[in-house]
């Protein structure tokens, strides 16, 4: 499935050097894909009680490419790609009901397996989060750093590929058998281009 793809900040270009070199520049964007939809659900007896688990739900992305859809100007002069930030944000889940989450995050470059990208738990999913750091390259905590070196790669040769998550609901207490909410994921990119030889 095609995702489509919104800029969310404003295009960042700063020329940072010339000589040798010639002139290159990074361009930075802050890319949010589609809304990735999930159902929670217990059975109709365990409606309004406290679930200690919920069985794992498999949801991913689609096929993505952020490279072609958001850098397609640049990619000829594209000297390598960084990701900056990975966030996610959680929506619509109504209030009322409650439920904790763990994810197992991986990702997958058009025709090759899966990478382990991360493990991460979500407490008070009812809150809504926003914007929450699921990476930073700064500070990279125990994301898989082969995992975000093939994604910068995939991205510099305008490969797609695919977020996958198994979800597990904990501590869960749904006042309906199902509810449905929004997974969001946000991308902060910087192509560094080659301007002039």
């Amino acid at each position: 499935m095609r995702k489509t793809f919104f800029l969310i900040a404003c295009l960042t270009v700063i020329l940072w050097g010339c000589g040798d070199a010639g002139v290159q520049s990074d361009v930075s964007k802050n890319i949010g894909i589609d809304p990735i939809s999930v159902r929670l659900s217990v059975p109709a007896a365990a409606v309004g009680v406290l679930v200690g688990q919920t069985p794992p739900i498999n949801v991913n992305t689609g096929q993505i490419n952020i490279s072609s859809d958001e850098f397609d100007e640049y990619l000829d002069d594209t000297e390598r790609f960084t990701i900056n930030q990975i966030t996610y944000t959680i929506d619509n889940f109504p209030a009322g009901s409650s439920a904790d989450l763990t994810i197992d995050m991986t990702i997958q470059l058009q025709g090759q397996n899966p990478q382990q990208l991360l493990t991460t738990r979500i407490d008070d999913v009812q809150n809504n989060p926003v914007d929450v750091l699921l990476f930073d390259k700064d500070a990279p905590g125990s994301v898989n750093a082969a995992a975000i070196s093939s994604l910068e790669q995939a991205l510099k040769d305008g490969t797609s590929f695919q977020v996958a998550m198994t979800i597990v609901g904990e501590d869960v207490t749904l006042q309906t058998q199902d509810v449905d909410f929004d997974f969001i994921f946000k991308f902060d990119v910087t192509a560094r281009i080659q301007l002039v030889d």
